[in-house]
């Protein structure tokens, strides 16, 4: 007998830890948790019970001071980044009435006075409703907003989060009430925009992205300067080899009549062809392509020019034996 009461008692303790989930009430949240308002200590069942600054409570169409008697559209919105939905309860503590539209998927919170919350999870984080004040004046109203946004994974979680914005409407005689596009513009907020508006870069992204422009400016200027540093290098080499070979040298070898006319015959078709490719070439091809033909063409026109020197310099005893 003993047994069967132990597992009884297993049984439903295990269905009491089940429903304990319960409190983050996807179809509307608790107006108390124990003896305290869930708008003064927030949704203790998500993000490991504390409030995150990373959500960013938003409340529109609030004046500073109400008038007696009059309606006033707030628009309540919470957004987290990567969040799924969001869930509010927004109390001003029975001093004045909230209504909405039918398709505004908010109700009564029960058991606290003046207290409203979402009875759906909404996917849009945003809900329309309209405050009436009291029409009589009671003093600065104060106001409590719970926004809570959910990750949409296994419940109530430590990936959920929540933020707390409290804030006053002053009583009519203390300060200006704002009317029109004034009024719908005022914004009253806590959290860090940063977190949720400013994107902030995977550092390992941004030395990749880095290292490729290096790679890229690298390729780019190396290429500019590295052709032009070899054109020079070779005509600096050509100007000095000429320099020394008539200065200390004697001048260029002799190079016999029936060696040097088919080598200038094929140096001097060479030129002729290459010539004709550099300059079709820079006009169709490209200016790269058309330069480095061109390069070519002038190698090819020294080539014949050295052939020239060579067949009219004075032959030598060594030439002759």
């Amino acid at each position: 007998m003993f047994s069967i009461h132990h597992r009884i008692i297993l049984i439903l303790l295990s269905l009491i830890l089940v429903a304990v989930p319960a409190l983050s009430m996807p179809n509307g949240p608790p107006g108390l948790q124990g003896d305290q308002l869930s708008t003064e200590i927030g949704c203790t069942c998500h993000g490991a019970g504390l409030p995150s600054n990373e959500v960013l409570v938003q409340i529109s169409g609030v004046p500073e001071s109400y008038s007696l008697a009059t309606d006033y559209n707030f628009i309540i919105s919470g957004d987290a980044l990567d969040s799924y939905g969001a869930g509010f309860i927004f109390t001003d503590s029975g001093k004045g009435n909230f209504s909405w539209s039918d398709d505004v998927k908010v109700d009564y919170v029960p058991d606290v006075e003046g207290t409203i919350g979402h009875s759906l999870v909404n996917t849009d984080k945003s809900w329309s409703v309209t405050w009436t004040s009291p029409d009589s004046d009671l003093g600065d109203l104060h106001f409590s907003l719970v926004v809570n946004v959910v990750d949409g994974q296994n419940g109530a979680n430590e990936g959920d989060k929540w933020n707390i914005l409290s804030f006053t409407i002053s009583s009519p005689d203390e300060a200006v009430s704002q009317e029109g596009e004034g009024l719908e513009s005022r914004t009253i907020s806590v959290g860090d925009y940063d977190t949720l508006f400013v994107q902030v870069e995977d550092p390992e992204a941004v030395e990749r992205e880095h290292q490729r422009e290096l790679a890229e400016s690298y390729f780019n200027n190396g290429n500019m300067y590295y052709w032009p540093t070899l054109g020079i290098l070779i005509l600096g080499a050509i100007v000095q080899r000429e320099f020394y070979e008539k200065r200390f040298g004697g001048g260029p070898p002799h190079l016999a009549k029936e060696l040097a006319i088919p080598q200038a015959i094929k140096r001097g078709s060479l030129f002729l062809i290459l010539l004709f490719a550099a300059v079709y070439g820079y006009q169709n091809w490209g200016r790269t392509e058309g330069i480095l033909i061109g390069c070519l063409a002038l190698w090819a026109a020294y080539g014949l020019y050295r052939t020239w020197i060579q067949a009219i310099a004075t032959p030598k005893v060594k030439d002759l034996v």
